[in-house]
């Protein structure tokens, strides 16, 4: 009889686990003017009462120059952001250009509170809104969506954070930005995976990327949510280049090791990167079926004994791209 109970427990217990993960969670959309908040100070907590981190207060006091509201949290937030703008934006950048400094910053100036991974979940303070990751330099997703968000609020850049899942059904949380007249789906926290060490090259894996490519490992309600309809402002049709020999793309790729890039994209008239069809996202392509490539990549690994290479035929609007990973490793 115990046996038999012990049984019918687990297959409840299977039962239960299997309709949890079938059922959504339920998707919030959060931008600068329906943003609640959840204290008037920084810290915030993500529970059952579903409030989000509002960071218009410190938005509107740089857009207005009035800081008289903040607390002293809000404040440190506000300092460290002006600071960080006044380093890295000038006004004869672009929207585009503003909005990619920002997200190599945030990569560059957090890292992932890992201690929320634990068995109690329990990490950091604030790791869930821009204290943690401008003051602490630790953040879990949201830390990063609100981060990206109120930078891109400042900015004046059209921007909206989404809380819902990933594609194992954890919660999580990115964001939609608006460049030339176009929404893009952006996920900061994805770009700066785990492990973090000092010197390695940002990611832009998923940087201004198409809602099919996003959905890809992202879930939510996206019925609400504009399609991507331009590829314009994709990082890969901001860096892609045309080459004429398949022998350019070790130069290509050194120049981005020096520049702190992890990837470079290339198209081609020649036969060998003509493509008709395109991976699923973390396939990769095998490089021996370019002549030539593994050479490259060979020579270029022999030069950087800290990375792993790889390559991925990526969609791009109605283009197949060939992009090259430089993965480097402690």
């Amino acid at each position: 009889m115990k046996i038999k109970g012990l049984l019918l427990f687990l297959s409840a217990a299977m039962l239960c686990l299997a309709s949890c993960s079938e059922s959504p969670k339920p998707t919030t959309v959060v931008d600068n003017s329906s943003a609640a908040a959840t204290t008037s100070e920084a810290d915030s907590h993500n529970d059952s009462t579903n409030s989000y981190y509002d960071s218009t207060p410190i938005s509107q006091a740089y857009l207005t120059g009035d800081t008289s509201s903040l607390d002293e949290k809000q404040t440190e937030i506000y300092n460290k952001a002006v600071s960080t703008i006044d380093d890295l934006i000038t006004p004869d950048m672009s929207d585009y250009e503003k909005e990619l400094a920002i997200h190599d910053f945030i990569v560059q100036c957090a890292s992932y509170d890992e201690a929320h991974l634990n068995a109690l979940g329990i990490g950091l303070p604030n790791s869930d809104n821009p204290y943690g990751c401008l003051i602490n330099g630790k953040a879990i997703c949201s830390g990063y969506s609100t981060t990206f968000q109120l930078f891109m609020d400042m900015l004046e850049i059209p921007c909206k954070t989404i809380y819902a899942a990933d594609f194992e059904g954890d919660d999580h949380s990115w964001n939609i930005v608006q460049i030339g007249g176009s929404w893009y789906y952006v996920d900061v926290c994805w770009d700066d995976p785990i492990p973090d060490f000092d010197n390695r090259p940002i990611r832009h894996k998923y940087f201004n990327v198409s809602k099919d490519y996003m959905k890809t490992k992202h879930v939510w309600d996206d019925s609400e949510l504009p399609d991507t309809d331009s590829t314009e402002f994709t990082f890969i049709s901001q860096t892609v280049t045309n080459i004429n020999s398949v022998g350019e793309i070790e130069k290509l790729m050194e120049n981005a090791v020096t520049d702190m890039q992890d990837s470079v994209a290339v198209t081609s008239d020649i036969s060998d990167l003509q493509f008709t069809d395109t991976d699923q996202i973390d396939t990769n392509f095998d490089e021996q079926n370019i002549k030539g490539l593994s050479k490259v990549f060979d020579s270029f690994c022999s030069k950087h004994t800290d990375y792993d290479v790889y390559c991925q035929r990526v969609q791009n609007g109605n283009d197949i791209v060939l992009v090259i990973y430089m993965r480097k490793f402690e």
